[in-house]
């Protein structure tokens, strides 16, 4: 799958679908410096784990890929970002979802 542009300047900006669906699970001032730190990224996987394992699942991570892991608690998200290819740097959480964000070079 290749890499889709999007322009996060504007999601920051406008109040739109996306930004409410961010900020139903994390506060406006993390989302805002996660969006700020991540300009011109374009959403690259959306991975669903089947696995505890951090690679057998994630095996189209490239280094400095940002990952954002959906908690099922209501209103939490974490970040991080790929430091080895293939490898999320974590134990995964089966059923967990996982929208992979790749940095345009």
């Amino acid at each position: 799958m290749g890499v889709q542009k999007t322009d996060v300047n504007t999601l920051a900006k406008v109040t739109s679908l996306g930004a409410r669906f961010f900020e139903k699970f994390v506060t406006s001032t993390k989302m805002n410096k996660v969006i700020s730190n991540m300009n011109d990224v374009g959403l690259c996987d959306l991975i669903i784990a089947t696995n505890v394992s951090q690679t057998v699942d994630f095996g189209s991570l490239k280094v400095g890929d940002h990952i954002v892991i959906i908690l099922p608690a209501a209103g939490s998200a974490q970040f991080v970002t790929c430091a080895v290819g293939g490898d999320l740097g974590q134990a995964a959480v089966v059923g967990q979802l996982y929208i992979v964000l790749r940095p345009s070079m």
